[in-house]
């Protein structure tokens, strides 16, 4: 089984982030494609059975590499080609109340709308609340991004990485 996170990352966090989830999900069996998402083409995501997008908060909103790169993905979304994969998100903005919670669920939408299902993150998972909430991991790096992903934030993203893997498993056999 395959899963691939595409991300943006300007200053370094959401790659970090993504780099930790890939631990998780390897160590849970999984096989893992990291990849920038100017750098992604659409037809990548079908060789995969995991989905997870990766976004710096902009303006309460996913950023524009990540967007320009759902902009690509009509031509999948019309053949109906990445229905029941397993999608997740990762986001990394300045502090809790930067829009986080706003650019997570776009970034789902964007998964629901693959046909994707989409796995959350459990309230009595480590790092909840430090280091994510109910849709993910996201880091708090201060609105110039100096500060860089917490280790709360780190162990959310290798924990949601084995969650996913788990979800994954599940509906795959």
């Amino acid at each position: 089984m395959k899963a691939i996170i595409v991300y943006q990352s300007a200053y370094g966090h959401a790659g970090q982030m993504a780099g930790k989830m890939k631990e998780g999900l390897e160590e849970s069996g999984l096989e893992v494609t990291l990849s920038a998402a100017k750098k992604t083409d659409p037809k990548m995501l079908l060789d995969h059975d995991a989905i997870i997008f990766g976004s710096p908060v902009r303006m309460g909103s996913v950023g524009n590499e990540m967007k320009t790169f759902i902009d690509t993905l009509g031509g999948v979304w019309l053949e109906s080609a990445l229905q029941n994969r397993v999608g997740g998100v990762l986001v990394s903005g300045g502090g809790f109340n930067a829009g986080t919670e706003m650019t997570q669920p776009a970034l789902y939408s964007t998964l629901m709308e693959l046909g994707s299902v989409m796995v959350g993150f459990v309230n009595d998972m480590p790092g909840y609340g430090t280091g994510a909430n109910h849709w993910g991991p996201y880091a708090q790096v201060g609105l110039e991004g100096k500060d860089g992903p917490s280790e709360d934030c780190l162990t959310v993203c290798y924990e949601y990485g084995k969650r996913v893997a788990g979800v994954n498993k599940s509906i795959r056999g």
